[in-house]
């Protein structure tokens, strides 16, 4: 656990800032592209929706990270 006393929470933040503004333009090219009826269309949602569920991942995982390194502080009683 020592290597998680030295995570910041701002590189936690900084990390976690592009994974939202990706998960955003995913929506965005989502919902544009729903009109279309083509199948090109419809492979490029369903890789759209993956990209997605990685950003989803990363977040989830560096939340964990994040309330680890919190309740680290928390029992140093920083």
């Amino acid at each position: 656990m020592k290597k998680l006393q030295n995570v910041d929470a701002k590189i936690l933040h900084d990390i976690m800032q592009p994974l939202n503004i990706i998960r955003l333009s995913c929506g965005n090219i989502r919902a544009r592209m729903e009109n279309a009826s083509t199948d090109e269309a419809e492979y490029l949602i369903a890789k759209v929706m993956r990209i997605e569920e990685q950003v989803v991942r990363a977040t989830e995982l560096l939340q964990n990270l994040e309330t680890q390194v919190d309740d680290n502080g928390a029992a140093e009683g920083g």
